[in-house]
């Protein structure tokens, strides 16, 4: 069975991971990988699996990857492939993965519309979380073909892969994600700041690229944090960078599944987050805290660098956590259950 993954991105981030995932999971079946070029390909073909170049994410590129690819099923990652999937498809079965609940989903949005015009013609679809469906608006048309599939985090390649050598040293907080809107880079510098008031020996790294890069930078200029927040920008392997974050900081404005959370606590780090979207459901009191307010983020980090707490005890709880969600046969049944309903 030939299965052509649809991405619009053409950089590393949380659904790329989730793909390549899926791909080595099926070892047996014919995946490519199609997205728009760009440093994406690199981490694809290390990874030993086939890439697709797409001149875009438009339909007319979407159409033209299928004639050439002729796959059996489209699986189409996120609101805007799955649509244009959908229109381009023909009689080749079409899969939504949504891997995000966007603040539009709720609204009389031009996307929220878009996909409700096209799901009719989408064979199954894969949400991360129960929330996406319960907060679009046009959720009833999901009904009888939404299967809720949590992430597989391979946990054992997280640690694996941490293991490699890393230029970079120790630091206390870490932020690992797109510099863009809805990871609230802005908001992890602000809360460091705050935290640096306390502690003037903080110190923090950001590992991850984006369109807010440059504001980011502006900020650290503007109030003096050059010295205690380190960029790294995009990293192949971010893990080995990851690794040396005592504490993981996810102050995201909303959230699919939250797997950057799971990565770290793979590694035995505590997250401090805002439980949008998957987050609620990842991070409970014995391997983090969950946070609305910045005093919230601060309170909950200065009680974890105060070396009043057993670590020891932190970094198990947190292991055990990631643990639970790394049932690979589980998921693995789940994504053939779906490949094999939108082909009857």
């Amino acid at each position: 069975m030939r299965i052509l993954h649809l991405l619009k991105s053409d950089k590393f981030s949380g659904a790329e991971n989730v793909v390549l995932t899926i791909m080595n999971l099926f070892p047996e079946e014919e995946m490519i990988y199609a997205s728009p070029d760009g440093p994406i390909r690199k981490v694809v073909e290390e990874a030993g699996h086939r890439f697709y170049a797409l001149k875009s994410s438009k339909i007319g590129s979407v159409k033209k990857a299928i004639a050439e690819l002729k796959p059996d099923i489209i699986h189409a990652h996120d609101f805007s492939m799955a649509t244009n999937a959908a229109w381009a498809a023909d009689k080749t079965p079409v899969i939504a993965h949504l891997h995000n609940n966007p603040p539009w989903l709720g609204k009389i949005h031009p996307k929220s519309v878009m996909f409700a015009l096209a799901l009719p013609r989408i064979q199954q679809v894969i949400s991360v979380s129960e929330s996406v469906q319960k907060e679009y608006l046009f959720g009833w048309l999901m009904n009888g073909k939404n299967t809720v599939l949590g992430n597989f985090v391979d946990v054992e390649r997280v640690r694996r892969m941490a293991q490699e050598p890393c230029p970079c040293g120790d630091v206390d907080l870490v932020f690992l994600g797109r510099l863009s809107a809805p990871k609230q880079p802005l908001l992890f510098c602000e809360i460091v700041k705050r935290v640096k008031e306390k502690i003037p020996s903080v110190t923090a790294r950001m590992i991850g690229d984006g369109e807010l890069a440059g504001e980011v930078r502006s900020y650290l200029s503007e109030n003096g944090l050059h010295d205690t927040i380190e960029l790294v920008g995009f990293q192949s392997n971010p893990y080995t960078y990851l690794k040396g974050g005592k504490i993981m900081v996810m102050p995201s404005a909303w959230e699919g599944f939250g797997l950057a959370a799971v990565e770290a606590l793979s590694l035995g780090i505590p997250v401090i987050c805002s439980g949008a979207g998957g987050l609620k459901n990842i991070v409970d009191q014995s391997c983090g805290a969950i946070c609305s307010e910045k005093n919230q983020y601060e309170d909950s980090i200065l009680k974890l660098l105060s070396g009043e707490v057993d670590w020891n005890q932190i970094k198990e709880n947190c292991c055990i956590r990631a643990n639970v969600f790394s049932d690979k046969q589980t998921y693995k049944e789940i994504l053939k259950k779906a490949y094999s309903g939108a082909r009857k």
